[in-house]
């Protein structure tokens, strides 16, 4: 019995992987000068960032996965928030999926502690039939920038420190037609209907261009819509959409388009370029307003990615030699000229070692959609294991 307890062990750890990183991002905040800011002081802030990548392959068909974020919070900014906003405490406390998997393991005015899984899912596949089951991504989108047709699970382009983005509470089941063509069915449960989300999509390919199209019910909205994703000329070239319609009477929303178009092209030298152009039809399209209230009391979702009607995308990227890569990209919204600049450097010290340097500038005037957000600066050391 003895012999036979490492062969066990290693029967099981073989079909295990376990991953992850140990992020620290330094912050320097520079408040604008506005009536807006809470202060007009500069502050530091700090967040270490550690994460867990597991998957567990039971057999040939199913398959485990679950990943974990274990976030602390300190300095001068962590403290302001804490004093200053009401409900602050309670919204990092708040899991914005069905199922609590998110908690504040400990908090003070000046520190917070912060775990949560966005990733707890069973997988299974069999023959021409995936299924998944709980905590997940469901990656519906099919654009570089902005995604409307990810309305399960959107995220925010300026929250650059998780690459992994958000997931969700679902149950997905995937028939493949063939090689080039599936359906795929997701319920995304709630405590009560309104909050639920359902959806079938369409997916198939066809002159060289991935299409699909999709339609349901999305936390009181019916949704349709539809994105492709090709080339012309070796540039890439991509689009997404999405209808919202209010369900019931009670909702304070009209009806709204989302709709999103892009391409990007890489050169021989690697420099990369790309664009895009974002419409919101429930967005403002004026010179002064208050923009901030498009968020108020509302969840970040595919119909939130923008308080503008009209929102343009500038970037590229350059890898200067092997080690370092650069890359800016600018948002600009054409109805009141403030804009978004986010310049970027990273340099790979060693296999598993990275150092990254960014910044994050929004200008405008008082009330337009940029000008009260101020400026931020960054320092990330990043250690993957």
């Amino acid at each position: 019995m003895r012999a036979q307890v490492p062969e066990q062990k290693k029967s099981v750890w073989k079909n295990m992987q376990l991953n992850g990183y140990v992020k620290n991002l330094t912050s320097v905040i520079v408040p604008p000068n506005s009536s807006s800011s809470l202060t007009n002081e500069w502050m530091s802030d700090n967040l270490l960032h550690q994460r867990f990548n597991y998957w567990w392959f039971i057999n040939n068909n199913l398959k485990l996965e679950a990943a974990m974020r274990n976030r602390l919070y300190f300095g001068e900014a962590q403290k302001l928030k804490y004093t200053f906003l009401p409900g602050y405490l309670e919204s990092m406390e708040s899991d914005p999926s069905w199922l609590d998997l998110t908690s504040v393991v400990a908090s003070d005015t000046s520190y917070l502690l912060h775990t949560t899984f966005d990733r707890l899912n069973f997988q299974g596949t069999f023959g021409k039939i995936e299924i998944r089951l709980g905590r997940q991504r469901i990656n519906w989108g099919t654009s570089l920038v902005w995604n409307p047709n990810d309305i399960f699970n959107a995220y925010s382009l300026f929250d650059f420190d998780y690459e992994e983005r958000p997931g969700t509470d679902a149950g997905a089941i995937k028939y493949y037609l063939n090689s080039s063509a599936n359906v795929e069915a997701v319920y995304a449960p709630s405590d009560s209907l309104k909050g639920s989300s359902t959806a079938i999509k369409y997916q198939f390919n066809k002159a060289g261009y991935d299409w699909q199209g999709f339609a349901g019910f999305q936390k009181g909205f019916w949704v349709a819509g539809g994105g492709w994703a090709g080339e012309i000329k070796g540039a890439g070239f991509r689009g997404e959409f999405t209808q919202f319609v209010p369900a019931f009477d009670y909702i304070p929303f009209e009806s709204q388009l989302v709709a999103t178009v892009d391409f990007d092209y890489t050169f021989n030298n690697s420099l990369r370029l790309s664009g895009s152009y974002l419409y919101n039809s429930e967005g403002l399209d004026t010179k002064e307003g208050n923009y901030g209230a498009f968020f108020v009391n509302r969840q970040l979702s595919a119909q939130l990615l923008s308080p503008s009607m009209h929102s343009i995308y500038a970037g590229a990227g350059y890898q200067f030699a092997p080690m370092f890569y650069g890359n800016f990209f600018t948002i600009l919204n054409p109805s009141d000229l403030s804009f978004f600049l986010g310049p970027a450097a990273s340099y790979t010290v060693s296999n598993n070692f990275e150092v990254m340097l960014t910044a994050q500038f929004f200008s405008g005037t008082p009330n337009t959609a940029y000008g009260d957000y101020g400026s931020q600066y960054y320092l990330r050391f990043k250690w993957n294991f």
